[in-house]
């Protein structure tokens, strides 16, 4: 399976009164996220399935991407994915998909780099860019459970080393 890890797009900062879960994108946010989306359709990413954190920002981010994934792309939000969930509930998530070619999840930080870090175990230097996206392949054999393929921060340029995409972003 090819899972694509994509931090929401740039919200509204948090204020007194204004709840955590309805933080809507700003409008640089909006267009950051919808270049990021067209730099996915030029690296062919056309996942099945796209599941998102329930929360407005990270579901606003999905719907952004959608027009470039393709019509059959299917979108559903899942509390798995909130800010205050646990990496070992999206490791349950994975496990229950089972046979889905292409998956892209949308979410928060530090939760996508936790589980970035469970599938490539190691620990991760970086905190995922807002829009940022990291590609892995997950593997069915023995030995790391996921592959380093490309991590693509908010200004575009693709980084195809774990290695330097820690070191560019520590």
């Amino acid at each position: 399976m090819e899972l694509y890890l994509v931090r929401h797009a740039e919200a509204v900062e948090q204020t007194e009164g204004l709840d955590d879960q309805v933080r809507w994108l700003t409008p640089r946010g909006r267009k950051l996220q919808q270049r990021a989306a067209a730099r996915l359709y030029k690296k062919q990413v056309r996942p099945e399935l796209v599941i998102t954190s329930p929360l407005t920002r990270a579901v606003q981010t999905a719907e952004l991407l959608l027009p470039e994934l393709g019509r059959r792309t299917k979108l559903i939000a899942d509390n798995r994915l909130s800010a205050d969930a646990t990496v070992e509930g999206l490791l349950e998530l994975l496990k229950e998909l089972g046979a889905v070619e292409q998956l892209l999840l949308v979410g928060h930080e530090p939760l996508l780099s936790g589980l970035a870090a469970a599938l490539l175990e190691k620990e991760l230097a970086f905190p995922f860019a807002k829009s940022g996206c990291l590609a892995l392949q997950l593997r069915d054999k023995k030995g790391k459970p996921a592959r380093f393929l490309w991590y693509t921060p908010a200004n575009g340029k693709t980084i195809r080393s774990a290695k330097k995409a820690c070191v560019s972003h520590a």
